[in-house]
């Protein structure tokens, strides 16, 4: 497979704290956007930041705000900057950390960032509180590491991304069993890990494009899996968006829908279910 063309994607940064801030807006650049007053919002020429406050709601307003400033959507990725607690001891104090599967404590929700991009960081599964997590009342968590901001921006930015648009780097800098509360301890082991953070957000919004993932032929039979299915137009979306994922990921080819040729659905309701199974199927789930 030919390699696609390199471009620059959009940064669209979302910080829950001025201090988890303040580094990246050195490093990156950014002036004060003074047409946004209410909430403080950064930029430059390839990069918007946002200082979103603490909790949830807080991020999704901070987040939706952004996605309406920025230029484009089309080439953006959000990325998610900040601070977490560890709830097991194979994380380290200042280990930077890519979320992988966001878990909401409140609703039990899950939420899974797709991001193609190659790292060295540990991934975790991330659980998202309205309130700081004091372990000693915690019984065992179905995450890795906690923060209150992570499924607010998911779920803001999902209305206008594609999970393959959006990464969320976060920093160790608390245990939920030995919790300190010390911010200044906390933010120095935020701080000292930004030679790890600016390289993977630089990293991940250069993309390729995706379009050469798929050759002209498989275009061809998915148009054909398309018009046998009587697929409707999102849906036909869709599948052509998850087969160039799939074959991103290092798929060989897409022999995998020959046999949903061999029949036809009858009605609506088979056809949106065999449908649910090919993206299945091309999602590896």
């Amino acid at each position: 497979m030919a390699p696609g063309r390199k471009f620059f994607a959009l940064k669209l940064i979302v910080t829950a704290l001025r201090q988890e801030a303040r580094p990246l807006i050195e490093a990156l650049g950014l002036k004060q956007d003074t047409g946004s007053r209410r909430i403080p919002v950064y930029a430059g020429e390839d990069a918007m930041l946002v200082i979103a406050g603490m909790g949830k709601v807080m991020a999704a307003i901070a987040t939706t705000h952004l996605m309406h400033m920025a230029p484009r959507h089309d080439r953006a990725c959000l990325i998610n900057v900040g601070t977490c607690a560890a709830v097991t001891d194979r994380l380290a104090l200042g280990d930077a950390v890519l979320a992988n599967r966001i878990w909401d404590r409140a609703t039990e929700r899950e939420f899974f960032p797709d991001m193609l991009v190659k790292h060295s960081l540990q991934e975790v599964s991330l659980g998202t509180f309205d309130r700081p997590v004091t372990g000693v009342k915690q019984p065992n968590l179905p995450c890795q590491a906690v923060d209150m901001e992570a499924s607010g921006v998911y779920q803001a930015a999902h209305l206008f991304l594609a999970p393959h648009q959006m990464m969320f780097l976060k920093v160790v800098v608390d245990f939920v069993q030995s919790s300190t509360f010390d911010l200044s301890e906390m933010l120095g082991h935020y701080t000292g890990s930004m030679q790890d953070l600016l390289p993977q957000i630089t990293k991940a919004c250069v993309w390729e494009d995706p379009a050469p993932a798929v050759t002209e032929g498989q275009e061809r039979l998915l148009a054909k899996v398309a018009a046998h299915m009587r697929l409707t137009r999102t849906q036909t979306h869709q599948l052509e968006k998850a087969a160039q994922r799939f074959m991103l990921r290092g798929g060989e080819n897409l022999d995998l829908l020959q046999p949903y040729l061999q029949t036809r659905p009858r009605h609506k309701a088979s056809r949106n279910r065999i449908f649910s199974s090919i993206l299945a199927a091309l999602n590896g789930s």
